[in-house]
This record gives structure tokens, sequence and C-alpha cells, in this order.
């Protein structure tokens, strides 16, 4: 049975006795519901009570043909006939049965004898159209030539227009579909499933707030359905409203025959709404019944991933990649994996999944955090910069991730620093050449180079924050070891000027940070500057002095400015 429509199966019993119309309306709503089984089990037992009903026995009939009994919705139909040769729906039912056979001469003119039974009614036309739709095996040219006969004939009836949109929706024309529920909508305003259907267009296109508009009317004028619940748990899912997902599935799987489908996804909503025992416990009731093992294995690890069951959980997804599609794989499926894989100890391989994630769903911008992080843990500095970097470019917290960019930078200068001190030792013993730790050092001054360029923006953006002008003043330092320029000096003068107007207790040692600095930037200037400009060397001593002065007055333990204000004679 084509899944999309939701109504439509109820064809035409109006034209039948008013009487026993009454009597069999709980078997007609079921059919107009999806319950089929019900269905079968009303009718079955109105005709144990009236044998000869025509309306319960073509409505028998069509519960068989959408159970995928052919061959007892044959039988019914064939009594319904005797019972009145001439009856349409009875007829049309044939022709269904025709089709499900494959039988296109039987088909064609059975539906041509329902047709020729009751040429003026737009019901039969309708009841022909949507039996083409909706079965499991479809004749969308049939549908089409039965519904333009009928337009033809009644263009206003309203249920030629839904199967119209069925139609449409069935060949995924959903803006024609639209059109076309819309149309039904005008025509019969107290049409319930053409506002359901229109709903499911707009939840189609993730128009959300129309969709529950059309749901929420559809249910207003017929409080009783079924159908519109799951449609409205499926609306909530994807908004990501979970609690009110539940309600609604909750109303659904009270009313529907339940089957497997309905209770994987009812376990998602659970899932999603951190209900984990419970999604769990759904998950029991279906394993071993679904088609789609794969799908339980996926939500049982991820539940294990929640609660904490670590190996169980790696256990699940291991067999659930090995069963699934792997086109169908989804970004979270990697995402889950990762988280699992983390927590074993297994760093590289959830880096390989939360790149698969990512790469997959390029717009989940928390997976670029997750890989910084796991990066920097890992002493991978290079990566986790550019994912701050990235994270930074795609909005998330700019400030912030710049100033984590130009720390992962840093440390990866340092470790090139290191790798240079290392070679240099090794220079004074001639068992390297120099050529290789000028490299080294080239590579060094690159990454402090990104580190003060992540720092310059983070300045930009908080001009208030006197931590990135701090490390702005220690990348500036690195790439001026001699403090021949004044990049340094003005960043810690600027963090300086913000830190005197906070709590001097709390910022106390940023504050020695930039005294020292400052305080040695014009020691060195005063060396440089002795024999060549003495009153100018004087006033960069007395600078230096004032700056070392200060630090002790901080910490008069300090063994920098000890050693400095001795040197001056202090």
């Amino acid at each position: 049975m084509n899944k999309w429509i939701a109504f439509g199966v109820l064809y035409g019993l109006s034209i039948l006795n008013g009487k026993s119309q009454e009597n069999n309306s709980l078997g007609t709503f079921y059919l107009e519901e999806s319950q089929f089984a019900k269905a079968r089990n009303f009718f079955q037992n109105r005709l144990k009570v009236a044998p000869d009903d025509a309306t319960a026995l073509v409505g028998l009939g069509d519960a068989y043909l959408f159970l995928d009994a052919a061959d007892s919705a044959k039988t019914v139909f064939q009594k319904a006939i005797v019972n009145d040769p001439k009856n349409p729906f009875a007829l049309a039912g044939l022709g269904k049965v025709a089709l499900l056979n494959k039988d296109r001469i039987s088909e064609s003119e059975y539906f041509d004898r329902a047709r020729r039974a009751d040429k003026t009614n737009p019901e039969v036309y309708y009841a022909i159209a949507e039996g083409c739709i909706n079965l499991s095996r479809q004749d969308t040219a049939t549908a089409l030539l039965f519904l333009n006969q009928g337009l033809s004939i009644n263009q206003k009836y309203a249920k030629l227009h839904l199967a119209t949109g069925n139609l449409e929706a069935a060949k995924k024309n959903y803006g024609l579909a639209a059109n076309a529920y819309d149309r039904a909508i005008f025509f019969d305003p107290k049409l319930a499933s053409a506002y359901l259907n229109r709903g499911k267009i707009d939840l189609l296109s993730h128009s959300f707030k129309d969709a529950l508009k059309a749901f929420n009317k559809s249910r207003e004028i017929n409080p009783g359905q079924i159908l519109v619940y799951k449609y409205l748990g499926d609306l909530f899912y994807a908004t990501a409203n979970y609690p009110d997902a539940e309600k609604a599935y909750q109303t659904y799987l009270s009313r529907t025959s339940l089957t497997t489908e309905d209770q994987e996804q009812y376990a998602y909503i659970l899932f999603f709404n951190k209900k984990y025992d419970e999604a769990a416990k759904q998950l029991e009731q279906v394993m071993g019944t679904s088609r789609n093992e794969s799908v339980l294995l996926r939500i049982r690890g991820y539940i294990a991933c929640e609660t904490g069951e670590f190996q169980k959980g790696f256990e699940y997804m291991n067999r659930f990649f090995a069963l699934h599609n792997p086109q169908k794989l989804i970004s979270t499926d990697f995402q889950y994996y990762a988280k699992i894989l983390q927590q074993l100890g297994k760093d590289s391989l959830a880096m390989e999944n939360l790149k698969k994630a990512v790469t997959m769903d390029p717009s989940k911008i928390e997976i670029y955090n997750e890989l910084a992080k796991l990066a920097a843990k890992n002493r991978k500095h290079k990566e986790a910069a550019i994912y701050y970097q990235k994270l930074a470019e795609k909005g998330s917290d700019r400030l912030l991730n710049s100033f984590l960019t130009g720390k992962e930078f840093y440390f990866e200068g340092e470790n090139w620093r290191s790798r240079f001190d290392s070679l240099q030792k090794l220079q004074k013993t001639n068992k390297v050449p120099f050529a290789d730790s000028a490299a080294v050092k080239e590579n060094m001054k690159i990454f402090f180079l990104k580190a003060d360029s992540a720092f310059t923006v983070v300045n930009l953006l908080g001009t208030d924050y006197a931590g990135g002008f701090i490390w702005k003043g220690r990348m500036q330092s690195l790439l001026d070891p001699e403090a021949e320029n004044t990049g340094a000096k003005e960043a810690y003068e600027k963090a300086l000027a913000i830190l005197s107007k906070g709590d001097s207790a709390k910022n106390r040692s940023s504050i020695i940070e930039c005294y020292k600095y400052l305080g040695s930037w014009y020691f060195l200037a005063y060396e440089r500057l002795f024999k060549s400009d003495k009153p100018k060397s004087a006033e960069m001593r007395a600078k230096s002095i004032e700056f070392f002065t200060k630090i002790s007055g901080l910490d008069p333990n300090d063994a920098q400015a000890k050693e400095v204000l001795k040197k001056f004679g202090g």
C-alpha cells in the first residue's frame, strides 16, 4: 500500500442504503484511518448479523485489498455483485483485485462497468482513482483518466481534488499536490482529510507552522481521528519538541493497531525526550520482529551511550554499521560512535568518526568543537586551531573561538620551539647541519605569527578584555625577543590600563606580568642607548626601575625584580 495517503479508502458507500451506512460507520472510519485489520474484523462481525449487507461486503473487500488478501477480497466483491449486479463499488472492487493480480484486461473491463453503472456519480470515479493510487500496485495512468472523467462531470466535487492531490503526492509533485488539496478545501471546508494531507505537504517542505495549523484544523473538524496524531508526533519530532511528540504518539498508539514501524518511531521520540529506559523497553518489544534490525541497533547504541554503558554501545554500533546500508547512514551515527570511542580511550578512531560526521553534515558546528577539544587533548594543536577557526568563521562565539585558536597555534609554535632548542644543542656537537634547525625555526615563527593574528582578532572583538592583550603581548615578545619594536610593549600597556580599573588583588599575577615585560623592555632599551644617547638611556633606566619597584611592591620575593633593582643599585 502507498503509505503517503492517509485517507481515501472509503469508496462511495454513500449511495448505498442509509441505515446500512449508519450500522457500518465505525468500519468506514477504520478504513479512512488505515486501520485495515480493525476494519476487517468489524465488517466480518457485521456480516454475521446481516450477511447480505452490501455496504459491509464492499467495506470488507476494501479491507482485504489493503491487507494484500486479493483472493478474499474477490470473494466478497463477487458476493456483493450476486446481490446487486450493478453495484458500482463492488465492480470497482473487482477492478482493483484485477489490478493487484496484474490482469490489465479485467481491470479495465470492471472499472468501465463500474463507471457505466452510475455515470453521473463522482464518488465512483473517486473510488476507482483512489484504488489505483493507494494499493500496493499502482496504476497512475488509470487513476488520472478517471479523475479527469469525474471532474468533467462535477468539477466542484472536493474528494476528486483530494484524490488528485494524492496522485500528485504519490508522484512526488508536492507543489501540485498542495494546490489540489487547497482546491478540495475550497469546495469542502469541512473535509478533514484535505487538511491532514495539506499538512503533510507542509511537513515535508519544513513549513512547520503551516503544517501545525493544518493538522489542528483537521483535528478540529474530526476530533476522533487517529492518523492526525501520528503526523503531529512526526511534526513535533522534526522540530525537536520531544515532550509534545511523545504525547501525540501516545494518543496515536492508544488508538491504532500497533505496527513495528510505529513502535520504532515512538522509541526514537522517547530517546530524544531523554526517557532512555522507556525507549529501551519499547525496543525490546520489537527486537526480533522488525525488518530493520540495524535501525533498532542504532537507537540501542545511542541509548547505551547516554546511560554510560559504553562497551555495550560499542558492540551495538559495530553490529549496526555491519548491517546498515552505508548509503543510509546519518551524521548522528558517527557522532554517537565517536562519543563511545572517546569514553573507551580510542581517541584516534573517535576523531575519524567525528570527521565523517561533520563531512556528512557541515551545519553541525558543535562537531568542530568536539574535534578541536579532542585534537588539543592529543597535542594535535595545529588541527585544534583549525577547528576553532572554523567555529569562529561559522559565527560560534567569535571572540572565544578566536582566543582558543590563538592558544592552539601558540602551543604548536612551542612544539616547534622545543625541537629548535634540541637541534641547537645537537648543532653544538656538530651532529646535525644548521639547515635543519633553520627550517624548524621558520615553522616556529609561522605558528607564532598565526597565533598573533588570532589574538589581534580577539582584541578587535573584545576591546575591554585584558587577556587578549596579554596574549598579544606574549606573541609579540616571542616574535621580537630583543624587544627592538614596540608591538609587545603596546599590547601590555593596553592590558595594564584595563587591569588597573579592576580588582588589583584578583589581577595581581597578570599585572606583575605586564610590569615585568615593560620593565624588561625599558631595561633592554637602556642598555642599547647607554653608549649612544646618555640622556635617553637614563630615561629608560628610570622607567625600568619604576616597573620593577612596582613588582617588588606586589611581590617582595620576586627574583627578577630583586636582581634588576640590585643591578641598578636599588
